[in-house]
């Protein structure tokens, strides 16, 4: 093994603890009404939900996802991003390839959706890609090049991004926290993941060059505390987690042990962050020290995701697909005093090269699932999926059967979901250890 590589794995298994939550949530996937492929889903209020993306598709509900209509853009063209100011009043972009004027044109609605003004932006073979709008007057667009209107989008006026080198990398998304302050996202593949802060309303913008790749999305905690995940596509260099302490003065990068594209992130609270991540969720409950991750129902793909308060949150991607976070607090472990009962062992030995063992204790009868994933977040083996009873259980891995011959040499993580059998509760116990193969 190329002594680098082993070094830097070893380092990721010792420097990042296992991950562990109890928690009573889950995401359920929920009847949508398109199968195209949904790229971004924000709220208005705390009933209704936008989501929109490919062949002009944007669907809303106003019944906190029970049922959902789609909306008639007038366009197949994808949309690339949308800015919903309230409940009638939202904007989106699409590009124009085959249809001269060639560029980027704005959607507006200002009754809910029920139709749709579309309007050329003034500048052809300009594509852009963010979209964030104050009022129905007051509103910024950017790709490589940042524009502001303030009558509508009638006209637009380029505004000023600094001398930095990566300043004119395209923007990816927009957030304002007021009229003044605000981020944007975004960068490119293989060149530099950026984020830019205004304190004057988008007229000219500061430039931070922060990862090795684009950052598509972020979390505007409060005026100081911004953060966000940017993940290679190619996968070279490991899932980071960036944050500024200090408004965007300065930035901390810290990789994870994990390879994912970070799509759509959000928080739930100041503690409780979600990203999207294609067929996985990437998540922290503490504030960003420590990261898990589970997959989605079914496997899906999502690629954004947005919560309406605590205990509600909506997620979208391919297919048309649309999962529903929800979150029951009827009933708490902690009453029935047994958490420390429950052992997930480190596996031993480890690192290992022939095979290991993984001890666990159960406290309770239960759904016990012990899964097997790559540094990818890949399933590669299902050691446990069955009923319980309260015990101390052993497995080995890799077993005969699975082929231990396949392996290549890294970290791997294993993960175990356990739901007590208790009485109205639904409950899920994630903890997820690494281990170390050597081959």
């Amino acid at each position: 093994m190329n002594q680098y590589l082993f070094i830097k794995l070893i380092f990721l298994l010792v420097t990042f603890s296992s991950f562990q939550i109890f928690s009573q949530w889950q995401w359920e996937r929920i009847p949508s009404p398109t199968n195209s492929f949904l790229r971004k889903i924000s709220i208005s209020d705390t009933n209704t939900i936008w989501a929109s993306g490919h062949n002009g598709t944007i669907i809303k509900s106003t019944n906190q996802g029970i049922s959902w209509t789609v909306l008639p853009t007038n366009t197949d063209n994808v949309i690339m991003n949308h800015s919903v100011v309230n409940n009638n009043l939202a904007y989106a972009i699409t590009w124009e390839f085959q249809n001269p004027p060639y560029g980027t044109y704005i959607l507006k609605t200002t009754n809910g959706g029920s139709s749709w003004q579309k309007s050329f932006f003034p500048i052809e073979f300009e594509f852009l890609q963010s979209i964030y709008f104050f009022n129905e007057n007051v509103g910024l667009v950017a790709g490589s090049k940042t524009y502001i209107t303030t009558n509508g989008g009638i006209a637009w006026s380029q505004t000023l991004r600094d001398s930095d080198l990566v300043a004119n990398l395209p923007f990816l998304n927009i957030k304002m926290l007021n009229d003044n302050y605000g981020f944007a996202c975004g960068g490119f593949i293989d060149v530099a993941g950026v984020i830019w802060k205004t304190t004057n309303g988008g007229l000219s913008w500061k430039t931070n060059g922060i990862s090795p790749d684009e950052i598509f999305d972020f979390v505007v905690l409060d005026s100081l505390n911004i953060l966000a995940l940017s993940g290679d596509p190619e996968f070279i260099y490991n899932l980071a987690f960036v944050r500024s302490t200090d408004g965007g003065q300065t930035w901390s990068y810290n990789e994870l042990p994990l390879y994912a594209v970070s799509f759509g992130i959000d928080a739930k609270n100041a503690n409780t962050i979600w990203s999207a991540c294609g067929y996985k969720f990437i998540f922290t409950t503490d504030g960003g020290n420590n990261w898990n991750f589970v997959q989605t129902p079914d496997s899906v793909s999502v690629y954004d995701l947005v919560f309406v308060n605590n205990k509600l949150g909506f997620a979208c991607g391919e297919n048309g697909v649309l999962l529903k976070y929800t979150e029951n607090v009827s009933h708490s472990l902690k009453e029935d005093n047994f958490l420390g009962e429950f052992k997930l062992s480190q596996n031993y030995p480890n690192p290992f090269n022939s095979s290991t063992t993984i001890n666990l204790k159960v406290p309770t009868n239960g759904w016990v699932k012990l899964k097997i994933f790559d540094i990818l977040g890949v399933e590669i083996a299902t050691l446990i999926d069955d009923f319980k009873e309260a015990g101390e259980y052993s497995e080995e891995f890799p077993k005969e059967s699975f082929g231990g011959e396949n392996l290549t040499s890294g970290v791997y993580f294993y993960q175990i979901q356990y739901i007590p059998n208790l009485s109205q509760s639904s409950q899920t116990y994630i903890e997820t250890k690494k281990m170390l193969y050597i081959k």
